[in-house]
């Protein structure tokens, strides 16, 4: 992995591009190059990963000089490509996936997108079209921002680069940050910095006579479901996910798995020992008594893993999320980026390369919210959608449905208002959309994979692994797996109240029963009054009235009276975790605001709450 910047006119000079490359140190930590032609300039830092010589330099011109690249990612099929290329004609110079990109592209042109299967985001400029290509891959594991003035366009991996162009204005996007306190992310394509947007997942963009488009040639699959024997279904997706593990599994480097404990992990971790590796894997938890511990201890024992733990606490939160936000670089309305933060960190003392379980819960309905689609639970189509509405995240409001009202204030309790000024989000597709017609469960999935899983999800986890030069895989979102599981019924996904059946039955032959049978327990921070002092006193302390109102974001009043409004010691714990999840979402917008908005653009990583005063 790599962390990649680029720019095509006169927005920055070659010096500003070092510089801007240099803030992406984190994300390549082995090697540092720039190239200029005329007024293209690219920026690179190198996470070596495959041909770990010096041949592997960045970025990669071809031997005319007419191709440039600047990559971060892994072509997992690129042996195999390679192959194809030599048979044309191709000589290389190199063992990397990279110089089979820039061939495949010199030979084949933006076609050679939908050949290549991998995580990717890149810049490629074609000196004898004038023409610049970014692209970015399908599932959206890789991040690609970008920004366009009259004076040219640039590109990078991170936000922080933006704010060394010429004559760029750091802003709020008042849009993104709506969206980010509605939802617990930001799902907007405009990123948090004004005029900045996200390239999404599955798309290109060309740049060239000084105009930008952008254009998708791949999309998740629509749900297609067929009708396939139970057991037949298992089986293939057993084998299928098989194929892709040990794809991912190529690397110079020493690689391994993040392990919780839960079905996901531990069906990569298995599927990993069954083709012969000794994985070492790495699990995070609160106390020797935490159950996903104990869980992964057995799954460690059965795989034969080199196993590590790593602890943490509610007392990590507030010395740690300014440096967490740095990394992040837009507000997460869930706190498990922290642990998250630890465990990669440990991780990377041991190995380059880490595979994960991310995108199990959005292909096979393993979130708590899909038990509306249950068949037994006698909701008409209005009320599961007032109620999955509620429950999709953190929204702003209580539903209008007069029954689904009541259901959510006995099961969910007492919402608090929002605390923002400006209306509510005017999301482009508001995550319900068509859930009232047939499949509503395969759409819903359909909807996260699009939306909350690259937003959020593959964010979190590229952030906080790139922070400490490892690279995230993330084998449930290879393209054939994605698109078997386009064709299962909502019915295999769960079945008699049990999520992720389908993935159960394909993984039970690999694991124990009581991994295999375990249900779904989030990964997140255990909310203890520990964890809740914390927030109130980061409350106190970032939030007072005056800076709340010179800043503009919320409303004083509105956000004086959450703060004040904790839930006592006698309310249930569904109460203190809404509590929670809204105080963290404003914590995160001041935090980003400090960090992006008022620090020196070059600052390094705050080490504390110290440095944002």
């Amino acid at each position: 992995m790599c962390g990649i910047v680029g720019v095509v006119g006169e927005l920055a000079d070659l010096d500003v591009v070092r510089r801007m490359t240099r803030l992406l140190a984190h994300r390549g930590p082995d090697d540092e190059g720039t190239w200029e032609d005329g007024d293209v300039r690219f920026g690179h830092r190198r996470l070596s990963i495959l041909d770990l010589s010096e041949l592997g330099h960045q970025p990669m011109v071809t031997d005319h000089g007419d191709y440039a690249i600047t990559f971060n990612g892994e072509i997992y099929n690129f042996p195999l490509l390679r192959e194809e290329l030599e048979r044309e004609g191709v000589r290389f110079r190199t063992h990397t996936d990279t110089e089979v990109l820039l061939q495949g592209y010199r030979l084949h042109g933006d076609a050679w997108l939908s050949r290549i299967e991998g995580i990717f985001a890149f810049g490629i400029w074609d000196r004898p079209r004038k023409r610049l290509l970014l692209a970015r891959d399908r599932a959206g594991v890789k991040p690609l921002f970008w920004h366009a003035a009259p004076e040219g366009l640039a590109f990078a991996s991170e936000l922080k680069p933006f704010r060394l162009l010429h004559d760029f204005r750091a802003e709020v996007n008042r849009r993104a940050l709506r969206s980010a306190m509605r939802f617990a992310c930001n799902l907007e394509d405009e990123s948090m910095l004004a005029s900045v947007f996200k390239l999404p997942p599955g798309h290109k963009l060309i740049y060239e006579r000084g105009e930008a488009r952008v254009e998708p040639f791949w999309g998740y699959p629509e749900p297609r479901p067929q009708e396939l024997d139970p057991a037949q279904a298992a089986a293939r997706l057993r084998e299928t996910l098989g194929n892709v593990v040990r794809s991912q599994m190529i690397s110079d480097a020493p690689l391994g798995a993040a392990l919780s404990g839960g079905l996901d992990s531990s069906g990569i971790v298995a599927l990993m020992a069954e083709h012969g590796a000794r994985v070492s894997t790495f699990t995070v938890g609160h106390g020797p008594d935490d159950p996903d511990l104990l869980k992964a201890r057995v799954v460690a024992e059965h795989c034969r893993t080199d196993h590590h733990e790593i602890q943490v606490a509610s007392a990590d939160v507030a010395d740690l999320l300014p440096k967490v936000m740095w990394y992040l670089e837009e507000p997460a309305g869930q706190m498990e980026a922290v642990q998250m933060h630890l465990n990669y960190e440990a991780a990377a003392r041991h190995v380059k390369v880490l595979l994960v379980g991310e995108g199990a819960d959005e292909l096979f309905a393993g979130y708590d919210r899909f038990q509306l689609f249950d068949r037994g639970r006698p909701l008409t189509p209005g009320l599961r959608r007032a109620l999955y509405e509620r429950v999709y995240m953190y929204a702003d409001r209580q539903p209008r449905h007069p029954i689904a009202a009541l259901l959510s204030r006995a099961a969910w309790g007492h919402l608090p208002a929002s605390p923002m000024l400006d209306p509510l989000p005017r999301h482009a597709e508001p995550p319900l959309a068509g859930l009232s017609r047939e499949r509503a469960l395969e759409r819903a999935l359909n909807h996260d994979q699009r939306t909350y899983l690259h937003h959020l999800s593959l964010k979190r986890a590229d952030a906080t692994g790139m922070a400490h030069g490892l690279e995230i895989r993330v084998p449930f979102l290879g393209r054939d797996v994605v698109e078997l599981a386009a064709t299962f019924r909502g019915d295999l996904s769960r079945q008699h109240g049990v999520e992720k059946w389908v993935l159960r039955e394909a993984l039970r032959p690999l694991l124990p029963a009581s991994i295999v049978d375990r249900r779904k327990r989030p990964f997140q921070m255990k909310l203890d009054q520990g964890l809740v002092d914390t927030l109130e006193l980061l409350g106190a302390r970032l939030l007072a009235p005056g800076d709340v109102a010179a800043r503009g974001f919320f409303d004083p009043a509105r956000a004086r009276a959450l703060l004040q409004g904790r839930p006592s010691a006698r309310r249930p714990l569904i109460a203190h975790k809404v509590w929670s999840y809204r105080v963290w979402a404003m914590l995160m917008c001041e935090l980003w605001a400090r960090i992006f908005l008022d620090r020196d653009p070059e600052a390094p990583a705050p080490s504390g709450l110290g440095d944002l005063a």
